[in-house]
């Protein structure tokens, strides 16, 4: 199946096919019939897909940089090792880069694609349920900062993205379930159908059932390239709306260093806090909590390693990359499958919502 994500001369397909893996060579030779390749993966794929990657390397040619494993190497020193790769690898403007791995792969390596020679073609190859749905799709690239997340980058768009569900199986339940936060957080940004198809579906996909699951991927993948293709560089601000969440997730992640608290993990905790501040502020009728009540509560809330500062989250939100003229835009549910963006609301609403989440 092909998803077409289109934004004119910068259009390209999404290709989910469980198994795709093995045919991917053949379908880049025919798309860039002149190019060389390079790959970039990280520790642990290269071990798990050691196999495929030197059944790849035979096919293309191919020479492979491999990077650490973690959001927490998702660094500007990390960025700069894969640009001394590319560079050494004498690439030229025709070159294509391939991106193997998860969300921290793609984005490292497709911001290095946007700087190298000013900018060659990538192709994302996602690994992770989170990659699938959310970051393989878009063309946001970027690198962490001591100030915050995702804080330097580029817009630049995958020339393909090869979805091959089969990757899935390797995934531990604590990684599959970080990536489906970003599946569920498609339930309040996607539509009404989107908020019925995740409440009715939710276990059966959390229990990785093959047709709900490729549906769910599905429909999350149309969602994103449909907000991409309305707004690709976030200026009108319905690109934000993907960011549900978000900023309370971000402001966690960064409490704990990128280490103990995974992506997806801190975008649940995130999820809770936005439904519990639409609901302080009134963007929730109150008549429809009930709703929003029943789906949250089957949401799987993992354990955090301690109690995060109420304080600390909320003054390192000012960071983030969707505070506009000193105030902080928030994305909150308005009714189902559908949300707002507000930057007025109060510092002690937000405190409030952040001690009731996370009580002393």
């Amino acid at each position: 199946m092909d998803i077409k994500v289109n934004l004119g001369q910068h259009s390209y397909d999404v290709t989910l096919e469980h198994g795709i893996s093995s045919h991917i060579p053949g379908h880049l030779k025919k798309m860039f019939p002149e190019s060389r390749f390079v790959l970039v993966t990280n520790e642990k794929l290269a071990g798990i897909y050691s196999g495929l990657i030197s059944t790849w390397t035979d096919a293309l040619g191919l020479s492979v940089h491999v990077i650490p494993d973690g959001e927490k190497f998702k660094t500007i020193e990390t960025w700069s090792g894969v640009m001394d790769f590319l560079l050494q690898s004498r690439i030229e403007r025709s070159s294509v880069v391939l991106a193997f791995g998860g969300g921290v792969v793609g984005d490292i390596t497709g911001f290095a694609a946007s700087a190298a020679l000013r900018g060659i073609r990538y192709v994302q190859i996602p690994t992770t349920l989170l990659a699938m749905v959310d970051s393989s799709v878009g063309g946001k690239t970027a690198v962490d900062h001591a100030r915050g997340k995702n804080l330097v980058g580029a817009f630049h768009q995958p020339s393909r993205v090869f979805v091959d569900t089969s990757f899935l199986d390797t995934l531990s339940d604590r990684d599959f379930l970080s990536g489906y936060a970003e599946l569920f957080k498609n339930a309040f940004i996607g539509g009404p159908g989107m908020f019925d198809f995740v409440s009715k579906n939710h276990q059966s996909m959390v229990g990785r059932s093959h047709t709900e699951l490729i549906e769910g991927i599905t429909r999350s993948i149309r969602i994103k390239a449909d907000v991409v293709e309305q707004d690709q560089f976030e200026t009108s601000g319905l690109r934000a709306m993907l960011n549900f969440g978000h900023t309370f997730a971000h402001s966690l992640e960064r409490f704990f260093g990128f280490e103990t608290v995974l992506h997806g993990e801190a975008v649940f905790w995130g999820m809770r806090c936005a439904c519990e501040l639409g609901l302080r502020v009134k963007t929730i009728n109150p008549s429809e909590w009930h709703l929003y009540n029943e789906l949250l509560s089957a949401m799987p809330l993992p354990q955090l390693p301690s109690r995060p500062d109420p304080q600390n989250l909320y003054a390192d939100m000012f960071s983030d990359k969707k505070v506009a003229s000193g105030k902080i835009r928030f994305v909150l549910p308005a009714e189902p499958g559908r949300s707002v963006i507000r930057s007025d609301i109060p510092g002690e609403e937000v405190l409030g919502v952040l001690g009731s989440v996370f009580p002393g």
